[in-house]
Parts: structure tokens; sequence; C-alpha cells
């Protein structure tokens, strides 16, 4: 899928369009909602990702008709000079290639219980492994 841009967006108006909680319901009155759980932003002034931990659930009357689901999503966010902040959406099923989700997001969506890639989630731990070294590190050469 290719990039989104609204003229005239923020970054802040961006995130909050991208984490806003919807539902809607069916003619036979299923309803679907949708709502984010958490989110950040890792990146600079002109891109990042937005990281983002979605659940969604199916009811009718005060019954789930169906289990409820959980995904990660990964928005990618630029802006373009003299137009404003685009996205391009992603999530986890799809192997992003970037890694700076937050480890508990992996927490709050349990490949067990909502499934994911065990791949993508490897290379998260390992991204995470390699940035607490490199503090550690720092922390180290800081000191002498």
């Amino acid at each position: 899928m290719g990039w989104l841009f609204t003229a005239g967006t923020t970054r802040r108006d961006q995130i909050e369009e991208r984490t806003r909680a919807w539902e809607r319901s069916s003619d036979d009155g299923l309803l679907v909602k949708t709502s984010c759980l958490a989110h950040c932003y890792r990146g600079g002034a002109f891109s990042g990702v937005l990281w983002t931990v979605w659940e969604r659930t199916f009811t009718s009357g005060d019954q789930q008709t169906q289990p409820t689901e959980r995904w990660i999503g990964c928005d990618l966010l630029r802006y373009q000079r003299d137009y404003g902040w685009g996205y391009k959406n992603m999530e986890e099923s799809m192997h992003p290639y970037f890694y700076s989700c937050p480890l508990k997001y992996l927490d709050l969506v349990p490949i067990e219980q909502y499934g994911g890639h065990p791949e993508w989630r490897e290379l998260v731990r390992a991204y995470h492994a390699r940035q607490a070294e490199k503090r550690r590190h720092r922390q180290i050469v800081g000191h002498r």
C-alpha cells in the first residue's frame, strides 16, 4: 500500500486520527468495536514510526459473537514539505522492517492467543537487547 497524505495535517493530528477508536453496526445487529489500547511515536521531527496495539470485539446484544482480536500496528509517518504529514500503514503480520516496537506491546498481544509473526518478534527482542547493550556501554565509558 502507498502513502496517504492530507493537506495541512500536523503530526499530532495524524497520530490522533490513526489512534481513534471506531465502531460500526450491521443491519443484522452485529456491533464491531475497534479501539487502540496503546500507542507511541518513535522518530524525529520529519519522520518516524507510530506503534499501536488494537483490539476488536464483535457483539450482538450483550453476547460476544466472535473471539476478540488484537494486533500490533506499525504506521510509518512522514512530513512532506508544503503539504503536511502522511502515513503508510502496516501491521505485524506483514513483517515490517522496523523493530523499535515496545516490548510491552508484544505482551499485550500474546502470540499464542492472537497470532503474530514469530520471526519479527524475535528481531524486535534482538533490537531491544542491542539498544540495552549500547546504553550499558555508554554508562561504562561515561564513568571513566
